[in-house]
This record gives C-alpha cells, sequence and structure tokens, in this order.
C-alpha cells in the first residue's frame, strides 16, 4: 500500500514537472471534426477590449483531423470558432488542448488537456444546473404575478433571493477553489450586483495578483475594480441627499437623523418598484409612530408620472424628492445606484445597517428594531 502510494506520486509530481518544463510559449491544438466540410474553416480567435480577433485559421483533413499552433505572451481567453457554426471558450496558457467538435452545430465542443478545461467544465455544468432551477423560478413567479396571488409572490421572492445567494456563495467558493487560473477571473461575470460582492471581488484580486502577477487580464481586472466599490457600505454614514420636492423647495436626507430611515431608489416606470410599494406603505404604517421614516428619491424624467405614482400607490409619507433626471440623477450618481428598486436602511445617526431589504427581509428587520 505504502509502495503504491509512493509510486503515485513520484508519478504526480513527474507529470507535474513535464507540465512545467514547457516553456517555449507556445500552444498546439489538435482536434478532430466528425462531420467535416470540404473547405471549412476551423478559426482560432482571441478575446480583446470589445473584439474577437482571429489568431489562425485552417481546415480539418478528408478525416476532420486538424491543428493549430500559436504562441502566447501570456495565457488568455480565446474561441475555437468551427465553421462559424460552432464555438467554444477557451483559456490558452501552457499546455496543448484536444478538440472534438461535431461540425454541422448540432452538438457541443468538447476541450480537454488541461486544468483550465477542468475548470471550465466544472463552471459550466454548475451554472447549466442552476440555469434550469432559475427557469423554473421565473416560470412559477411569472405565473403569480398573472393570477395576481400576492402571498405567493412573497414566498417565491423569498426563494429566489435564497437561490441567488446560494449561486453567488458556489461561485465564490469555485473561484477561491481554482488555483493560478483565469477561470475565476470569467466566474465574476456571472455575479451580478458587484458592489454588494465587492469584498469578495478585491480578495479575489489579490489572489489572482499573487498567482498570476504578470497577466495584463487580472491588471485591467483590478484597474476596473474601483469602478464596482460600493458609495456606501454597512456601517458607513450615508452621504447626504438633497433635493426638490414636488412643490419645488428642498430637502435633505440629513433632515431625518433620529429616524430609522429607509432611502428608497424607485419611480413610476419601474415594475418591480412598484410592486414593493405595498410592503413600504404597510411598514409604514406599522412603525412611523415608533421612528420609522421613508424617503423616497425617484429617478422619474417627469413631474406628472412621479406624482401620479405618488397618489396610485398611496405613498403617505411626505419626504418625496426628484431631480427628474433618470439615472444621471445627482442622487443617484452619488450612490452609484444602476438598477432600481434599490434601498438602504439607516439608523437614528445615519449609519447604514440594512441594504436592499425588500419584502420578508425588510418586514423581519424592522420587527427586529421595533418588535412586532
Amino acid at each position: 500500500m505504502t509502495k503504491k502510494i509512493l509510486s503515485l506520486l513520484g508519478l504526480t509530481l513527474l507529470i507535474w514537472s513535464c507540465a512545467a518544463t514547457k516553456d517555449d510559449g507556445s500552444v498546439k491544438i489538435t482536434g478532430e471534426i466528425k462531420n467535416p466540410i470540404a473547405q471549412g474553416d476551423i478559426v482560432l480567435e482571441k478575446f480583446e477590449v470589445g473584439e474577437v480577433v482571429p489568431v489562425s485559421t485552417v481546415q480539418a483533413d478528408a478525416d476532420g483531423n486538424f491543428e493549430i499552433s500559436t504562441d502566447l505572451a501570456e495565457a488568455g481567453f480565446y474561441r475555437i470558432n468551427v465553421y462559424g457554426q460552432q464555438f467554444e471558450t477557451v483559456i490558452l496558457n501552457k499546455d496543448d488542448l484536444k478538440v472534438v467538435a461535431d461540425g454541422d452545430g448540432g452538438n457541443e465542443i468538447e476541450v480537454s488537456g488541461s486544468k483550465d478545461t477542468e475548470y471550465m467544465d466544472a463552471l459550466d455544468k454548475y451554472m447549466r444546473g442552476m440555469g434550469v432551477r432559475i427557469q423554473d423560478f421565473n416560470k412559477r413567479y411569472l405565473a403569480a404575478q398573472q393570477a395576481g396571488d400576492r402571498l405567493l409572490m412573497e414566498n417565491l421572492t423569498d426563494e429566489g433571493m435564497a437561490l441567488n445567494n446560494e449561486k453567488n456563495d458556489k461561485l465564490k467558493e469555485m473561484a477561491f477553489s481554482f488555483e493560478n487560473s483565469l477561470v475565476s477571473l470569467l466566474i465574476t461575470d456571472f455575479i451580478q450586483d458587484k458592489e454588494d460582492h465587492f469584498e469578495f471581488l478585491e480578495s479575489l484580486s489579490e489572489k489572482l495578483q499573487k498567482e498570476i502577477p504578470n497577466s495584463s487580464h487580472v491588471t485591467l481586472f483590478i484597474e476596473n475594480l474601483e469602478y464596482f466599490r460600493p458609495a456606501v457600505a454597512m456601517g458607513d454614514l450615508a452621504p447626504d441627499i438633497t433635493l426638490p420636492l414636488p412643490a419645488g423647495e428642498t430637502m435633505s436626507l440629513s433632515d431625518m437623523k433620529g429616524k430609522y430611515v429607509l432611502v428608497d431608489f424607485w419611480a413610476a416606470w419601474c415594475k418591480p418598484c412598484r410592486a414593493e410599494n405595498p410592503n413600504v406603505v404597510n411598514m409604514y404604517n406599522k412603525y412611523n409612530e415608533k421612528g420609522f421614516e421613508v424617503f423616497s428619491v425617484s429617478l422619474d424624467r417627469t413631474r406628472n408620472a412621479w406624482l401620479k405614482a405618488i397618489e396610485a400607490d398611496g405613498l403617505k409619507w411626505p419626504n418625496h424628492v426628484s431631480d427628474l433626471k433618470y439615472f444621471q440623477s445627482a442622487a443617484a450618481m452619488t450612490y452609484k445606484v444602476n438598477a432600481i428598486p434599490f434601498a438602504i436602511l439607516l439608523d437614528p445617526e445615519g449609519k447604514v445597517i440594512g441594504k436592499n431589504l425588500r419584502g420578508r427581509q425588510l418586514q423581519a428587520k424592522l420587527a427586529s428594531i421595533f418588535g412586532d
């Protein structure tokens, strides 16, 4: 048993050493097209900033076999394009790859030969499974919405948020488990609301900078990281907002210190915002006398639409402000709001104690503060 373990360990180290000594700056892709087309092009393409650039074009022989060799200055994102019908994203590094494609566009391209391809397969498998679950959720939510079943919609909203959290947690776990690989960088594309996950992005950038220090892809990621830094984080003092009320005079968020305040970015045209409004109204009615206020910041374009929505949804609190500049609103730009609904909950000192609390999450948070 011991000799077998030692032999396997030696083999592993030998394989690793062989892979590590391949440092000639070139990669070879050998492939097979099961249904080859005469004169059909197989193209290796490189992802550049804002474009896909052809690198090498070959044709398969009569048996469908082909070979592409290319020089690499660094690991990078590429795409294998078979006849303009089948496409597969790959990461080229030091390892040679093996490709099997159908050729008629009916099946996927299979790629093997490196740790990166294994990581890509694991990511693809997980996202496909999650995609099926998300499609099922969307179908059920749409049915509840069409039926006007608000209770079911609330239950499904909780389920949807839990599903999204599960997805993000798994993706973060994968990103940190993948070693020395740009696949970890690719994972960040599947995480929405990046401002809410800035700490993860910052930690990942530090990991990749250590593992792949000379990568232009990692450098670009780090250079753009600041864009996702949230304007306000938990525990921060919220930046002040001073905007016009419907009558024309201005009001400031700082005027409301001493109360628990929900700063709610919304708009008349935003269906999810309008769907959440009844919940906010209920919370206002329940806790206003105990010290809860709502400060509504509209991202509408017209005063008429704004005021009609306030009346239609019964938003009875007086704290409604807007400069009617859509996402170019001074408040939206200060808070880096690029999607609504967006809300933060402030304590009486003006510190952030909750972000994007909706539905039952908002109910639970306020109940923990004021009691039932």
